[in-house]
């Protein structure tokens, strides 16, 4: 009974096991997320879809609200290096009205919507709309004033979830996702034809797209406020003038900007590319070996010796000693001729007077003489194209470099033909085992 006393529990033993090795916990599957629907947020809010540019001033009159979700569309251009193509959709959302403008199905821009968007007084909110206001300037000359980019705001008054570059887009579904834990239905409708009449998805899409851009500016607009110090508008509002971004209501330049935005610590170094001999990319200086091989042996390697009694040495050195050699091979004349004299161009020198060969008829054996070089060696001259590794014809003429080792004669050629050495010379060219002689 001691003993069970005195011995730790089974619970116990397991909880400090848990505690020494914590087990690795299975990932968390990612949330699925309900449709963002404006019906299902604001049912008392009603959706008009326009073609006509008198029916669009009607209903814009009709408004009458200082903050207004803006988007726009445009029919996608799949053609690489082709220009875009003109807006051709101008959404506007409150809280009670939202308007899907075809102004592509207009002959001329609606006065009304061009005074509603260079009101000042009137907040137009998008992500990411810095963009969109210039290209409605750039199609059909319209100024658009106090536009706010919603991923700067939530930058501004959440920056402890939004880390990174100020400037960085976030994407609207992700905004509708972490603060209304909703997301936006896209697909194949997003790169639809916005210019031609739209079908009941193709509305339900884009009425969603601005009516989640006024329900983000409500909650984020709260948060500012509660902030003390409030943020200066400044830092994610802009006007476009002329296809120019401005500070609201003043002649500078804006660009966005927060000075007391932290973007939190700069990503991780990428990793040095190491070159292992598998083929992986490496540095430089690393693969340069592996892609040129011949290059770099002949650069930084030397395989051996010239000659198997010569030492090895820095090739271009000023100055060498050459290796001993053995004595030449007994016939040779070792006599070097003498350097051309450098007094007069038509100085005399001396050279080795090569001994003619033995008459036909005579059967005595004469040796080759053949000049040597600083080790020796001797120096042997090419080979005629007709010896070089050509089988043997009639006639004894050609045969393999080696093939045959008894001598030959070839008979000069005409005047100004063939490129070996002694041919077209009026001389004959004898062969004698591997070294060939001319007469």
């Amino acid at each position: 009974m001691s003993s069970t006393l005195g011995s730790p529990s089974s619970a116990a033993v397991e909880s400090s096991e848990s505690q020494s090795s914590p087990e690795i916990q299975p990932q968390q599957p990612a949330r699925v997320y309900n449709i963002y629907s404006w019906k299902a947020k604001s049912p008392g809010t009603r959706l008009v879809y326009i073609q006509n540019a008198a029916a669009a001033d009607q209903a814009i009159s009709q408004l009458n609200s200082k903050i207004l979700g803006f988007d726009l569309e445009w029919k996608p251009n799949f053609v690489k290096g082709r220009a875009e193509n003109p807006v051709a959709l101008v959404q506007l959302a409150s809280e009670h009205l939202i308007l899907l403008i075809h102004v592509s199905y207009m002959p001329a821009f609606p006065e009304k919507l061009r005074e509603l968007l260079a009101d000042e007084t009137i907040l137009k909110a998008g992500v990411g709309i810095q963009k969109d206001c210039k290209k409605l300037y750039h199609d059909h000359g319209v100024d658009t004033r106090n536009c706010v980019d919603l991923s700067l705001l939530a930058r501004t008054v959440d920056n402890a979830r939004w880390k990174g570059k100020y400037s960085s887009p976030i994407g609207l579904a992700r905004l509708c996702e972490t603060y209304e834990e909703l997301t936006l239905q896209k697909g194949r409708v997003q790169t639809s034809n916005w210019e031609q009449a739209l079908d009941l998805r193709q509305q339900e899409y884009a009425a969603n797209d601005c009516h989640v851009g006024l329900t983000l500016y409500t909650r984020l607009a709260a948060m500012a406020a509660a902030m003390s110090p409030v943020p200066d508008r400044a830092w994610y509002s802009f006007d476009t003038i002329s296809g120019f971004l401005y500070e609201p209501s003043s002649g500078e330049l804006w660009q966005p900007h927060n000075p007391y935005y932290d973007p939190g610590p700069p990503p991780p170094p990428r990793p040095a590319k190491v070159f292992n001999g598998d083929g992986q990319k490496g540095s430089h200086d690393q693969f340069r070996g592996a892609r040129f091989p011949r290059r770099g042996r002949a650069r930084h390697e030397r395989t051996g010796p010239l000659s198997p009694s010569a030492s090895a040495f820095v090739p271009g050195a000023s100055a060498h000693s050459p290796s001993p050699s053995p004595s030449p091979v007994a016939g040779f004349s070792a006599q070097r001729p003498a350097p051309v004299s450098s007094t007069t161009h038509s100085a005399s020198y001396t050279r080795n007077v090569a001994p003619r060969y033995p008459s036909p008829g005579d059967t005595r054996t004469a040796s080759p003489v053949l000049q040597v070089d600083d080790d020796g060696f001797p120096r042997a001259g090419r080979p005629s194209r007709g010896f070089q590794n050509k089988p043997p014809t009639r006639g004894g003429r050609g045969g393999g470099f080696g093939a045959h080792q008894q001598a030959r004669i070839d008979l000069p050629h005409g005047r100004g033909r063939g490129r070996g050495r002694g041919r077209g010379q009026g001389h004959p060219t004898v062969h004698t085992d591997y070294f060939v002689v001319a007469d």
